[in-house]
């Protein structure tokens, strides 16, 4: 076989390059992850400044407010599962990247379980989103509450539990919005030598996405970090114990979001 450079491969190459996706009205190319049909919930609070620096790869450095936000997605209607979804849950750092040309400030991505195999290879190898895998419920809406848990080997990793607040007005939800939309998503992408010592490529990444709210709530929420172990989940336990060290000090927020996302292949690129 020989590569075609104007098409996508991953592994396994000798198949052959994965499937284009095309808009299902007018046939053309997509160059877009499109995910139709999304509820979000979301957590942020107050930790250290030192805590977060310790978490952060070089060209990084926290925020003056140190917040931690953990969010969660149920995804539908999602292209390039043919139409298929999971769900995902993670924790973003406020935090700013200084390069030698670049200066961004947003979010960077720490960590990110999702249910499905196929969204996780695109994101770790593509984009250089830090995701690993887990089970991950639906969300639970109960008397005005809010509930959602990752899992693995039936060992609890994370929880969030949301009480649902007032609806969001048109005009706030529109601000609310914008302002996600212009705070950047920020990752590293890391691939080991074949011996697993050192790196093949690391490098910062800015990952292009864009929101679009169709409703949202206000909430009252709170985190919960589970007592994983590496004996009980050998991915994620070591992981579970090292962020239980971005210790609460203050909870300043919740919100419950409905609508669709993009991440746009246009957007993305490599920090320098």
């Amino acid at each position: 076989m020989q590569f075609d450079d104007t098409k996508a491969y991953f592994m396994p190459v000798g198949c052959g390059p994965v499937r284009p996706q095309l808009d299902p009205h007018t046939g053309t190319r997509v160059r877009a992850g499109i995910f139709g049909d999304v509820w979000t919930l979301s957590t942020s609070y107050l930790s250290t400044k030192d805590a977060i620096a310790e978490r952060l790869p070089p060209g990084f450095e926290p925020d003056d407010q140190p917040t931690v936000t953990v969010f969660y997605m149920q995804c539908r209607q999602v292209n390039i599962l043919a139409g298929g979804g999971y769900n995902l849950i993670g924790l973003n750092l406020a935090a700013s990247f200084r390069g030698k040309e670049d200066f961004e400030k947003g979010n960077y991505g720490l960590v990110l379980w999702e249910n499905h195999c196929y969204p996780i290879i695109r994101g770790r190898e593509l984009l250089g989103a830090p995701k690993l895998f887990a089970d991950i419920m639906d969300p639970e809406f109960d008397h005005s509450k809010w509930h959602v848990e990752a899992t693995d080997n039936s060992t609890m990793l994370i929880a969030m539990t949301i009480k649902q607040g007032h609806k969001i007005d048109d005009a706030e939800l529109s601000k609310m919005e914008d302002q996600d939309n212009q705070t950047p998503w920020l990752g590293w992408r890391y691939i080991p030598n074949i011996n697993g010592i050192g790196a093949a490529l690391s490098e910062p990444t800015l990952i292009g996405k864009e929101d679009a709210y169709q409703a949202g709530w206000t909430g009252d929420g709170t985190v919960t970090y589970g007592d994983a172990t590496w004996e009980a989940s050998p991915m994620s336990g070591d992981i579970v114990q090292n962020i239980k060290g971005l210790r609460v000090k203050e909870y300043v927020g919740s919100t419950v979001t409905h609508g669709s996302s993009k991440v746009s292949r246009e957007s993305h690129r490599v920090l320098r």
